[in-house]
C-alpha cells in the first residue's frame, strides 16, 4: 500500500452531488453544504486577528532591512522573528485614497502584529493584532 492510496480510495462524487460545481442550478446546494461545515462556523465565530489602524513608534534594523521593535500602549515589543512581508499598492489612480505600504508580519511577546510603513505619510502603523 503507497501513500496515496486513501486519496485513491475517496469517492469525489457524493450522491447527489452535481459534478459541475458552477452550473446556475447547482451553486446554491454547494454554498449551503459549505456553510454547514464546521471549519466556516468556526472561523465566523472566533476573534480573528483585530484589524485597526494606530500610528506606532518602530526601530528599523537597516542591517536586515526590517523592523527590530515598536511601542505600542505604552509599551515596548521586541520582535522575536520576522514572520512575512509584502507591499500593498492600492487606488493608485486616486491620489487622496491611494495607498502604498511595506508589511511585515512579525512576532513579539508571543503575540503576532502586523506592522506597515505607509511610504505615502512617511509613518508607521499597526494594522493588525493577534494575541
Amino acid at each position: 500500500m503507497g501513500h496515496n492510496t486513501a486519496i485513491r480510495r475517496f469517492d469525489a462524487k457524493k450522491a447527489g452531488q452535481p459534478l459541475d460545481l458552477f452550473e446556475s442550478a447547482s451553486r446554491v446546494p454547494v454554498v449551503l453544504e459549505l456553510l454547514a461545515t464546521p471549519w466556516i462556523r468556526r472561523g465566523s465565530q472566533i476573534e480573528g486577528p483585530r484589524r485597526c489602524e494606530v500610528e506606532v513608534p518602530v526601530d528599523w534594523d537597516a542591517d536586515r532591512a526590517r523592523p527590530c521593535a515598536f511601542t505600542w500602549k505604552e509599551k515596548r515589543y521586541v520582535i522575536d522573528a520576522l514572520v512575512q512581508q509584502w507591499a500593498v499598492d492600492a487606488l493608485w489612480w486616486d491620489r487622496p485614497r491611494a495607498r502604498s505600504r511595506r508589511c511585515f508580519r512579525v512576532i513579539a511577546r508571543g503575540g503576532v502584529y502586523d506592522l506597515a510603513y505607509d511610504r505615502i505619510g512617511g509613518r508607521w502603523l499597526l494594522v493588525g493584532v493577534v494575541d
